[in-house]
């Protein structure tokens, strides 16, 4: 049944990963072969806009749609576990976004041939932008998992990202370090200098306990979603 589920997401969502991979892909060609900035600018630049646009495009109504169409209660009807469908919802859009971003870090190394970067640092800094943003979708299903709306939806991703953002920026001026482990941002510079001020250990640790208790609190709220909206 989780494989029924799985395909009816990806049939719903297939038109954001064809979109999301064509703007990404487009905007990296027209970048790379007019070279008006660095290539290393260049992929800050790109995975920048992919760190907002990509995580907004799966998110719009991935919950909502279900909730203002009222197809919800059909899929409560099946005979299936509730978390099964939140996660098969989950996997569809998160397998979605990495596969933009992996796609979009290799045409990134082609383009730039390794002219002004190490061969593979560019795709890692993508692959980093990309982790971030998964990290930020897995918090954003904890507060938009019972949304109604689509601009509901919108405001619960941007307020996840306002909040670490603001998180991290009182870690590193206040020297706050434990809470920098548990900001998704923080892998940005962390990859790209390969230091900082906390241990990469540390962060893989901090994110995945923190990954795994958001999900747990998404897939509980949406299995507590009541009869009536």
């Amino acid at each position: 049944m989780l494989k029924n589920l799985l395909w009816k997401e990806y049939q719903e969502n297939k038109w954001k990963l064809v979109f999301c991979l064509t703007v990404s892909m487009a905007f990296t060609v027209l970048l790379f072969r007019m070279r008006l900035i660095p290539d290393y600018a260049n992929t800050i630049a790109i995975s920048t806009a992919q760190l907002f646009m990509v995580p907004i495009i799966f998110a719009m109504d991935i919950f909502s749609g279900e909730m203002s169409n009222r197809t919800i209660y059909l899929l409560f009807k099946i005979p299936v576990e509730r978390w099964k469908i939140f996660l098969s919802k989950y996997l569809a859009a998160a397998s979605g976004m990495a596969l933009v971003f992996v796609l979009n870090a290799v045409l990134i190394e082609i383009m730039s041939q390794g002219r002004e970067a190490d061969i593979g640092f560019l795709l890692k800094q993508n692959l980093a932008f990309g982790v971030c943003a998964e990290i930020i979708f897995a918090w954003f299903c904890v507060f938009a998992c019972q949304s109604r709306s689509e601009a509901g939806s919108i405001t619960a991703l941007f307020a996840v990202m306002i909040g670490w953002g603001i998180a991290m920026l009182w870690g590193s001026v206040c020297k706050v370090t434990w809470i920098l482990h548990f900001v998704p941002f923080t892998i940005i510079p962390l990859t790209m200098l390969g230091t900082y001020t906390i241990k990469y250990d540390q962060f893989i640790f901090a994110q995945l306990f923190a990954f795994s208790t958001a999900l747990i609190i998404a897939g509980y709220r949406f299995t507590r979603i009541r009869r009536y909206l």
